[in-house]
């Protein structure tokens, strides 16, 4: 499994901040955990918004077991982002990794 993570990914949190007329905005943070990883491209798919077709992919990424991965995060990958639909953990005797199924191509 770990000779297949050829891929460098950027996970990045999303985070909410207080302006100074007490509104909140939210972003991702730039306190990124870079990770390596294995890429596959799961499936892909065109939809409409408006007036326009837009394209979407799903991608897997495997990646070694971090405890504060959550779907509030997203990956960056390829100057691409893909929003985390689902994490599963996959148990080689205990946590070692986990699966993150994400989505490029939509809305954040």
């Amino acid at each position: 499994m770990i000779g297949e993570m050829r891929n460098k990914i950027i996970l990045q949190p999303l985070t909410a901040s207080t302006d100074a007329a007490g509104g909140q905005s939210v972003s991702f943070s730039s306190s990124n955990i870079t990770v390596w990883a294995k890429v596959e491209n799961a499936s892909g798919s065109e939809g409409s918004f408006g007036d326009q077709i837009r394209p979407t992919a799903n991608y897997t990424f495997t990646i070694r077991y971090i405890s504060a991965i959550t779907p509030k995060y997203r990956i960056s990958y390829n100057s691409k982002f893909f929003n985390i639909q689902h994490i599963k953990s996959i148990r080689e005797g205990k946590e070692r990794y986990q699966e993150i199924q994400a989505q490029e191509g939509v809305a954040t």
